[in-house]
């Protein structure tokens, strides 16, 4: 098996529910969506020339020697060997933390040991906020990017209740920017209104200037 990484090393995880977790984080190259304010643009091409050998990759896990690995992108989910990718990191011992967009699916998520694999789900404006229906199941978080495209509408949608429901969703401004800190808010605010919760997470990597 190959793998079409881009990069891999230690850091903490700046973003969701799981927060301030040592991680060590394997992107992989290739994106299926183009977002405007995507930060890692450079991992959006796919790229025929970087596909590193499982046991290399494995090797380096090793020798950083964190038990969270978070795997993102680019987007995990258009890579085909995604699933078997995770499957032998679960039986290595590893807990598995996959950031994806959710406009694809793998079955082979639906036999995987359930607690320790996690889901961190970020729909995307630039695809109308499109996922595919088996992430309102398998989905641990439901992270929304906050900007002006995003509203209560959207929130609320039929795919996202399920997760709003559970008190999945988390509200991250776009940037960190204080317009879209005003805009989450005022989201947070409609939601409680409404019966609903949200939480509001910025990316605490930049503001601590972690890579």
């Amino acid at each position: 098996m190959k793998l079409s990484v881009c990069e891999i090393y230690p850091t903490i995880q700046g973003e969701g529910f799981l927060i301030g977790s040592p991680i060590t984080l394997v992107r992989f190259q290739g994106c299926n969506i183009y977002c405007s304010w995507c930060d890692t643009k450079y991992a959006i091409p796919f790229r025929e020339d970087l596909q590193i050998p499982l046991e290399e990759v494995l090797k380096k896990l090793s020798s950083i020697g964190r038990e969270h690995i978070l795997i993102t992108g680019g987007e995990p989910f258009a890579h085909p060997v995604l699933g078997d990718f995770v499957e032998i990191l679960i039986r290595e011992g590893y807990f598995v933390q996959i950031e994806t967009n959710g406009t694809l699916w793998q079955s082979k998520f639906e036999t995987l040991p359930r607690e320790r694999f996690y889901i961190s789900l970020s729909p995307k404006y630039s695809v109308d906020y499109k996922i595919d229906p088996k992430f309102s199941r398998f989905a641990d978080e439901l992270k929304m990017v906050v900007d002006k495209n995003l509203t209560p509408e959207v929130l609320l949608r039929k795919e996202f209740l399920p997760l709003v429901e559970q008190k999945k969703l988390i509200l991250q401004p776009e940037g960190n920017r204080e317009e879209n800190v005003q805009r989450a808010l005022g989201l947070i605010d409609g939601l409680l209104k409404r019966g609903y919760y949200a939480r509001l997470i910025p990316q605490m990597h930049k503001l601590i200037n972690l890579p």
